[in-house]
């Protein structure tokens, strides 16, 4: 766990509803769900794309991530913007992202980099308030490395190809030059609210896209069909940038949707655990 004293502290949003808010029983419902996967391989890939549904809903594929992962001590996360914020890409540049685990602190020398290189980049404190697409992700870090690590927190409403190519390659010139493995987290749920034969196809055709690496095509098949993938930007910037940091395949780790934790069969959502290496 970091602690900071920086003065900007983005408070958790969503504690108490998508995750427990006393720490030990957040501690507690992470280390079942890990417990319930396959032994942990402790692999470090260059990217992961993870959902961000409540703890129960599609907290097993986050599992089924974070228990094989070796997190190293810089992260960057992107996800989508549910709150209407008039940013395209905000990006929370100093200070500390909190969670009943601890305060995450963020590192403010790759933040100011990416502002730097690429336009589309904004620094944006207050459209990350309220906005759970990151904040559910922060415990499984801080399960994985409770020693401590650091992350670039970005929000997105775009799914434009060449905002999210122009954001990939500023990504990519800022972390390759570092010399050490820095992970790359898309945030992003699969299809939404549709009944559960037609949500598992469009399932299939966007995790092919996504599994073959394949941004323009993913964000192709988001809009010619209403497939309403929530973090498609934010995956396709990820694709884009981990491919131009060397990354040549993708693996499904796990997939599921909230039909199988009660949901209803007439408005599913679909969540994968994907690792790009």
């Amino acid at each position: 766990m970091v602690t900071t004293t920086l003065s900007c502290i983005r408070r958790p949003a969503v504690a108490g509803y998508y995750y427990p808010e006393e720490p030990e029983a957040l501690r507690q419902a992470i280390c079942q769900l890990i417990q319930r996967q396959p032994e942990a391989s402790s692999v470090a890939p260059r990217a992961i794309m993870v959902p961000h549904g409540s703890l129960q809903q599609s907290g097993a594929v986050s599992a089924a991530v974070f228990g094989r992962l070796r997190v190293p001590r810089r992260c960057v996360l992107v996800g989508p913007s549910h709150t209407n914020s008039a940013m395209r890409w905000a990006v929370f540049a100093e200070g500390s992202y909190r969670t009943p685990l601890g305060d995450v602190e963020v590192d403010a020398g790759i933040a100011a980099a990416l502002l730097e290189r690429c336009v589309w980049l904004e620094r944006d404190a207050w459209a990350h308030r309220g906005e759970h697409a990151l904040e559910v992700i922060l415990p499984f870090l801080q399960w994985a490395r409770p020693e401590g690590f650091s992350i670039v927190p970005v929000v997105t409403s775009s799914d434009v190809l060449s905002e999210c190519a122009d954001v990939g390659q500023a990504l990519a010139e800022v972390l390759g030059p570092l010399g050490e493995d820095v992970l790359l987290i898309a945030s992003s749920d699969l299809s939404q609210y549709e009944a559960a034969q037609a949500g598992a196809a469009k399932d299939r055709r966007l995790l092919a896209r996504i599994l073959a690496l394949d941004a323009q095509g993913l964000l192709r098949a988001v809009q010619e069909e209403p497939a309403l993938m929530c973090g498609a930007g934010a995956v396709a910037c990820v694709l884009i940038a981990a491919r131009r940091l060397g990354a040549t395949r993708a693996d499904l780790l796990q997939y599921d949707t909230s039909l199988n934790v009660g949901g209803d069969p007439h408005s599913v959502i679909g969540y994968a655990g994907v690792a790009l290496s």
